[in-house]
């Protein structure tokens, strides 16, 4: 079983990035927030905010309850794309990436004498001067090197901050038998009360399961047999998987908390949506909006959602179109008599039953294809002079609204000329 994967995962990236460009921050408790406003959560922290208990979803009031003298961030992703560019060339500077997780984690395969644990051990250290040179001394990774990439990810997470671990062949199972049974990627708390009632309640007892009995516990055989060999160190390669939704989401700051600042923002949405359902190569055949909103006396939320099959397709006029007529279902209206007022708080829009572009069939009609020619022009503007250059009038006023977030697993491709 020799050591094929390196695996680099970045230390409070968000954090990280802030405590980088603004030298006052460091070695102060530093937490990321998506917009200001005390009714958000954190999104990030740094690890002296964590040693206080903040934590991703930690609501602003509470982190500054359990941590005082916090400083909050609003997310700049820009920058957090730019420096997880940077990060990318310093590690291409040691080590071909094979594959790139997520904004901070990839795994670089090992080959030849690399594979030998003093080799790969300098170059684990060659990476982190790499990216201290390349993006800052602020920028701390934690590297794990294992026989496949889930057990090389596992060792990262072993040493943090600034941690590097080594999984030989030798330690397995017995370098794990410490953790909890969601210290394993794709181990979550519903998957974990899965394998307690399969009497699996210990690490130990999940690296001696069978083939059979995971198979029956993720049900499907495939994957309880790739579960069965990864435990294992076996490289196993990826299964291709298709593409279920796209969705976008976003908390109204306050000045858009009315009918028209809603509508507006959610326009954004299926713009974003729209092009991004282009650019992955998937149409979609029904479409979703949905909004919380707030009660007058209480402030308690409630939450509405609307949902309309479309003919298949992914332009951006056809989904602008349905979502005001879905949105216009709303049961509450400013102004409309005999409807309770509530405040629109979020609003969010769910593309759904996707396939692949080259599994659709183009409509026969006109109309239909003057939509897929805007949406064509539209992208090929946006991808050259910058993006939102060109929309349609109903976002008309936000294109600034519902700024691009930053999912882990997505990197998106900001406008190249910014620095």
């Amino acid at each position: 079983m020799p050591l094929r994967y390196l695996f680099i995962d970045m230390n409070s990236f968000f954090a990280a990035c802030e405590q980088q460009d603004k030298p006052h921050l460091r070695n102060k408790p530093v937490a990321v927030i998506p917009t200001d406003a005390e009714t958000t959560s954190c999104i990030a922290a740094c690890y002296r905010a964590k040693a206080f208990g903040v934590r991703t979803g930690t609501p602003v009031w509470e982190a500054r309850r359990l941590c005082p003298g916090i400083v909050f961030q609003v997310a700049d992703h820009k920058r957090y794309v730019i420096m997880h560019n940077r990060v990318v060339a310093a590690v291409q500077r040691v080590l071909p990436i094979e594959t790139i997780m997520s904004i901070d984690e990839m795994a670089c395969r090992l080959t030849g004498d690399e594979r030998q644990p003093p080799c790969a051990t300098a170059i684990a250290r060659q990476i982190k001067d790499a990216i201290y040179t390349l993006a800052g001394d602020q920028m701390h990774c934690s590297i794990g090197i294992g026989p496949n990439p889930l057990l090389a990810k596992i060792a990262a997470d072993m040493q943090k901050p600034n941690g590097l671990t080594l999984l030989a062949d030798t330690e397995i199972p017995e370098a794990l038998l410490h953790l909890q049974l969601t210290d394993f990627p794709g181990v979550g708390p519903r998957m974990e009360r899965r394998l307690k009632l399969y009497g699996i309640f210990t690490v130990a007892q999940f690296c001696r399961a069978s083939a059979k009995t995971l198979s029956e516990i993720w049900g499907s055989q495939k994957l309880g047999e790739r579960w069965y060999r990864l435990l294992r160190g076996e490289d196993v390669p990826d299964t291709p998987i298709r593409r279920q939704t796209v969705s976008h989401s976003h908390v109204l700051p306050p000045p858009l908390r009315t009918d028209d600042g809603a509508f507006g923002v959610l326009m954004r949405l299926v713009h974003k949506a729209a092009a991004r359902l282009r650019k992955i190569g998937y149409w979609c055949g029904a479409m979703s909006v949905g909004a919380s909103f707030l009660g007058n006396e209480y402030g308690d939320s409630v939450w509405w959602e609307e949902q309309a099959r479309v003919p298949r397709c992914h332009d951006t006029p056809a989904l602008v179109a349905t979502a005001a007529h879905l949105w216009n279902r709303r049961p509450w209206k400013a102004g409309v008599s005999g409807t309770e007022h509530r405040v629109p708080f979020k609003v969010s829009t769910v593309l759904s039953d996707l396939v692949p572009a080259h599994s659709a069939t183009p409509s026969l009609f006109d109309d239909d294809r003057r939509g897929e020619h805007i949406s064509v022009a539209l992208d090929t503007v946006n991808n050259q002079f910058g993006t939102n250059v060109l929309y349609l009038g109903a976002m008309f006023g936000m294109r600034d609204t519902a700024p691009t977030r930053i999912a882990f697993t997505q990197i998106p491709d900001f406008d190249r000329r910014v620095n």
